[in-house]
């Protein structure tokens, strides 16, 4: 009789360790920038394999002073980034931060970062869960969409 209990008592206090995040991250880079850039550019896709919708409202790095949640957006035909406080990513769905949509701006890079090198992202939720991703950083072409041409 003491061990269902006891049995019981563990597994309540454990639920919430044992929960697990239904978020992962997948194709995550970051475009490489001159080395006097103090802004670089994120993207990735975030997918959902739980039930319910997920809330992303940060995202933090070690290799800089802050990172932003952004969205581009375009007015009089200029690209601005504008800040935004959290990414929903419904249900069993995935969204894309992208160039020329959403994006992560990385502010202030503790050290120059060129092609081939890697940065950790770690992506965090409304309920405090978290996904670590190594993300690469890519030389990009600079085309149309490229970020640079934005105005902050």
């Amino acid at each position: 009789m003491f061990r269902i209990p006891a049995l019981i008592t563990v597994l309540l206090l454990s639920g919430p360790l044992l929960a697990d995040s239904a978020i992962e991250v997948q194709q995550a880079w970051i475009r490489e920038s001159p080395p006097t850039s103090r802004v670089l550019a994120g993207y990735m896709t975030i997918i959902n394999t739980g039930a319910i919708p997920a809330e992303i409202t940060a995202v933090s790095s070690p290799d800089f002073s802050r990172a932003e949640l952004h969205r581009t957006r375009i007015e009089d035909g200029v690209a601005s980034m504008v800040p935004i406080d959290s990414i929903t990513v419904p249900a069993g769905g995935r969204v894309e931060l992208e160039p020329g949509g959403m994006h992560l701006m990385l502010f202030d890079p503790g050290r120059v970062l060129q092609s081939g090198d890697r940065v950790r992202l770690e992506v965090t939720q409304s309920d405090g869960a978290s996904v670590t991703v190594e993300a690469p950083v890519i030389r990009d072409s600079g085309g149309s969409d490229s970020h640079h041409h934005h105005a902050h």
